[in-house]
C-alpha cells in the first residue's frame, strides 16, 4: 500500500468504571476530547473533513456514535462521519479506513479524525428475553383480564434486569475463560503472568512525563489514574484467580480493567502530508482471523508475522513493539506462539522466521494492563503512544497489535518520517 500519513492525536485519561467519569456518557466523553483537540491542533481545524470513530458497547439512544460527536462538539457540522466496532481493535479499525480512504482518493486535501471512545460507566442492564417478550403483550390488543393474563405468564425474576453478557456468544465463554484455556496450553505460570503485569505498571510509570503532552484534562483529572506505581510481585500475588477459581492464575491483577475513554489522532491526505507536518506514515496493517479452538486471542501473533513477512521484518529491525494487554497470559502465549516455529507453519499456515521475541521488550511504555482498556479508544492511544516514542527515541518501525473478540485480531506498522 502506498504510505499515508499520520499525526499523533489526543485523549483523555484512562479511568476505572464508576470513576470520575461516571456521569459522562460516549458522545460527553467523544465533545470534550474533540474539543480540546481543535484548541491543541497546529492546523486549521477546516481541513478536517471526515471523522470515523467508533464504541463497542451499544447504547440503545446512540445510533451513530460518530456523526453525534461531530454534532456535540465544535467540528463544522458538514463534516460527514461513520462508526466502527471491531471490539478491542475499533480505532485501529478507524485509522486503517481513514488510510484506505485516502489511497482511494489520493488527491484530496483532508484530514480524518479517527479514534474512539468507551464508556463502560454509562452500560446500562438488558431485558431478558421473557421481559422483553412480556412488554411487547402490553402493546397488544385485548382487554385488561387478557392482558393480565398474559403479564402472569412470565415470572417476576424474568423482569428483572440483567447485566450485559460478557461471554462469546459462539462460545459461551468469557475471554478471561478462553486465556485460562490458552496459558494451560502453553504451560504459563502465575509468577510469568505477575511479572509481566508489574512490567507493564514500572513502564506505564515511566513513560507518564513522556505522554504527559497527549492527555487531555478532563473533570479535573489530569493523569491515567489506573496506572499502579508502588505495586509490586508481592501485592499481585496475593491476589485471587477470577475466572478458573480452583486452578486457575489470571487475576484483577494481570488482566485489563474494564475503563473510561476516549481517544483520537489524524489520517492526513498525501496532498497535505508535507504542508502539515506529520509524526509518522502507516506502511502497512493486517486483520485476522483464527480457529477458536486454538485459543480465542491468539490473533496478534498471526497479524503481525503476516505483516512482517510483506515487508521482510524481523523483530529485531523493530523499535517499538506494542501488543494490547487483554491479560498478561494472553501476550505471553502469543510470545511464545511466535518463538514456535511449528506452531506458527501448522497454526497461522505462515512460513516465516522473524527471529527470536523477547517479552522483556514490549510495550516498552506499558499497555492496557497499566492505562485500562476503553474498547473503542485503546487502538488510537497505540497509534499516537507508538509515535512518541519513536520521536523522543529517534527510531523508526513501530508495530502495534490487539486481539479482538471473536477470534479475530488486527496489526499496523508504522515508520517515524
Amino acid at each position: 500500500m502506498q504510505p499515508i500519513a499520520l499525526k499523533a492525536g489526543y485523549r483523555t485519561p484512562f479511568v476505572k468504571m464508576d470513576g470520575p467519569f461516571h456521569s459522562l456518557n460516549t458522545v460527553d466523553l467523544s465533545r470534550i476530547l474533540i474539543n480540546e483537540i481543535l484548541a491543541k491542533s497546529d492546523f486549521n481545524s477546516n481541513y478536517i473533513r471526515h471523522v470515523v470513530w467508533g464504541m463497542v458497547v451499544p447504547d440503545p439512544n446512540i445510533y451513530s456514535i460518530a456523526r453525534e460527536a461531530v454534532l456535540a462538539s465544535n467540528l463544522d457540522k458538514t463534516v460527514e462521519a461513520y462508526s466502527v466496532s471491531r471490539a478491542c481493535a475499533t480505532s485501529l479499525q478507524s485509522a486503517t479506513n481513514a488510510a484506505l480512504y485516502y489511497q482511494a482518493f489520493p488527491k484530496e486535501k483532508s484530514v480524518t479524525l479517527a479514534g474512539g471512545v468507551e464508556s463502560f460507566s454509562s452500560v446500562r442492564p438488558v431485558l431478558t428475553k421473557e421481559a422483553a417478550q412480556y412488554f411487547k403483550d402490553l402493546t397488544k390488543k385485548g382487554s385488561f383480564v387478557q392482558k393480565l393474563a398474559r403479564a402472569l405468564r412470565v415470572p417476576v425474576t424474568k423482569l428483572l434486569p440483567v447485566a450485559p453478557s460478557a461471554k462469546e456468544y459462539s462460545t459461551g465463554l468469557t475471554m478471561g475463560e478462553h486465556c485460562e484455556l490458552m496459558v494451560k496450553e502453553f504451560k504459563i505460570d502465575r509468577n510469568r503472568q505477575d511479572e509481566f503485569a508489574l512490567r507493564s505498571h514500572q513502564n506505564a510509570a515511566k513513560a507518564r512525563p513522556y505522554l504527559a503532552s497527549q492527555i487531555i484534562p478532563v473533570n479535573g483529572v489530569k493523569q491515567d489514574l489506573i496506572i499502579r506505581d508502588n505495586t509490586s510481585a508481592e501485592k499481585l500475588g496475593e491476589l485471587k484467580p477470577a475466572f478458573d477459581r480452583l486452578k486457575g492464575t489470571i487475576t484483577a491483577g494481570n488482566a485489563s480493567p474494564f475503563t473510561d475513554g476516549a481517544a483520537g489522532l489524524f489520517v492526513i491526505s498525501p496532498e497535505l502530508e508535507k504542508e502539515l507536518k506529520p509524526d509518522a506514515q502507516l506502511i502497512d496493517f493486517e486483520y485476522v482471523g483464527i480457529v477458536i479452538e486454538h485459543g480465542l486471542l491468539m490473533g496478534p501473533a498471526k497479524a503481525m508475522l503476516a505483516i512482517m513477512k510483506r515487508n521482510n521484518l524481523k523483530w529485531k529491525d523493530l523499535d517499538y513493539i506494542e501488543m494490547h494487554e487483554a491479560f498478561a497470559g494472553q501476550v505471553l502465549s502469543n510470545v511464545d506462539a511466535v518463538n514456535n516455529r511449528d506452531y506458527v507453519r501448522e497454526r497461522y499456515g505462515i512460513d516465516y522466521d522473524a527471529g527470536h521475541l523477547d517479552e522483556k521488550i514490549l510495550n516498552p511504555w506499558g499497555s492496557s494492563i497499566a492505562y485500562g482498556h476503553p474498547f473503542g479508544a485503546t487502538g488510537a492511544r497505540m497509534l499516537s503512544q507508538a509515535m512518541a516514542y519513536l520521536k523522543l527515541n529517534n527510531k523508526r518501525y513501530g508495530l502495534v497489535s490487539a486481539c479482538t473478540a471473536g477470534g479475530l485480531a488486527g496489526a499496523c506498522l508504522i515508520s517515524r518520517l
